[in-house]
């Protein structure tokens, strides 16, 4: 029986990295994002209340548990991820875009591809046009394309369809008209992914578990499947990053790992209580405590973004933004990210989160 189970686990491992996470991830696409190794395409996120419950059962049963946002097995590294999450909050304009750029990029691929290639365009946009982001686009769809095995594969190539693949993509990086839009597109997309990059990046830090940082995730990283993500680290871009202060994330990362060294008894299976904010936010903030008896730590990092900013704004910081709504607080504490203090028993969220997008609080 032993001898059976074993062999059986050997068997269907590679069935389902073959069947589903290499064949399937990449026929549907509704939202690539969601087509992560681990994941499912159908499980379109999950309410605030389930999230609470999944740490709260990890900080009491498995506090040492990994936490992975991006590895070298991931399909798009956590930062693409991001920005493609803020597709699902403007649906209704990403769906005029994908009507319009059809019509720019006629093109003898299939609608799914194309739809593909559109989301991972999005996803390592860098600003413009270059050799390099062609390069990329076209060695990330050709693998997609022979992944999906609808109109070429591994085995059997047909180099026609590939072709065209190849052809689609050098011509829509040529097409003024599709780029300008693509740029009018990233205006809207690019802070708000950076935005829910920040605020996974402070969840990730602050929760239960130990936390894994990636070869070069520390800053915002966009990178699609490998060999896309096994790229050279830029050592000497993270050094001056280092010596000039930091950059948004790494700070979030730094200075969250900093709380972790001093008060190590906090991640390592302290008490767990969720906190919802009060008024209108109660949905766009993801807000827990961990404590021990003696000390506790608050996160605070807002979600779901695009409700919160009007098209011109560069961050839903501030009154406009927030309104009214706090958050409870027992006693003071120190914001670890900006050096500021907060007196309970509530703050509210236009003053805590005023100068930094993400907060994570000490008890002082």
């Amino acid at each position: 029986m032993l001898r059976f189970a074993m062999r059986f686990q050997q068997f269907t491992a590679p069935v389902v990295a073959k069947g589903v996470e290499d064949t399937a991830f990449y026929r549907y696409n509704r939202l690539i994002a969601l087509n992560e190794v681990g994941g499912h395409p159908s499980r379109f996120g999950f309410s605030l209340e389930e999230f609470h419950a999944a740490a709260e059962e990890r900080a009491r049963r498995w506090p040492y548990t990994m936490l992975g946002s991006s590895t070298h097995d991931t399909k798009r590294s956590e930062d693409v991820r991001a920005r493609l999450a803020v597709l699902s909050e403007l649906s209704a304009g990403w769906r005029l875009r994908l009507r319009r750029w059809h019509v720019l990029n006629k093109g003898g691929i299939s609608r799914g591809d194309e739809y593909h290639y559109y989301q991972a365009l999005i996803g390592i946009w860098p600003g413009e046009v270059s050799e390099d982001l062609a390069a990329r686009l076209k060695a990330y769809m050709l693998k997609a394309a022979r992944e999906a095995k609808q109109h070429t594969s591994w085995i059997n190539p047909d180099t026609d369809y590939e072709a065209a693949l190849e052809r689609f993509v050098e011509q829509s990086l040529k097409n003024a008209e599709f780029i300008a839009d693509v740029e009018a597109t990233m205006a809207r997309v690019a802070p708000l992914g950076r935005l829910v990059s920040l605020s996974q990046a402070l969840v990730k830090v602050a929760s239960p578990g130990v936390p894994d940082y990636y070869q070069g995730t520390e800053l915002l990283d966009f990178s699609l499947v490998d060999p896309d993500n096994r790229r050279p680290v830029d050592y000497a871009l993270r050094k001056k990053v280092l010596e000039r202060g930091g950059n948004d994330k790494l700070h979030v990362i730094r200075k969250g790992l900093e709380v972790r060294r001093k008060f190590p008894a906090l991640f390592q299976g302290a008490k767990y209580t969720p906190l919802y904010a009060d008024g209108a936010r109660e949905q766009n903030i993801i807000a827990f405590e961990l404590a021990d008896g003696t000390n506790s730590v608050v996160a605070v990092a807002p979600r779901l973004f695009a409700g919160l900013t009007e098209p011109a704004d560069a961050a839903p910081l501030g009154k406009k933004a927030w309104g009214d709504s706090s958050l409870a607080l027992d006693g003071r504490y120190v914001n670890a990210l900006t050096g500021t203090e907060h007196q309970g028993p509530r703050v509210r969220l236009a003053e805590l989160l005023r100068s930094f997008p993400v907060a994570l609080l000490v008890r002082a």
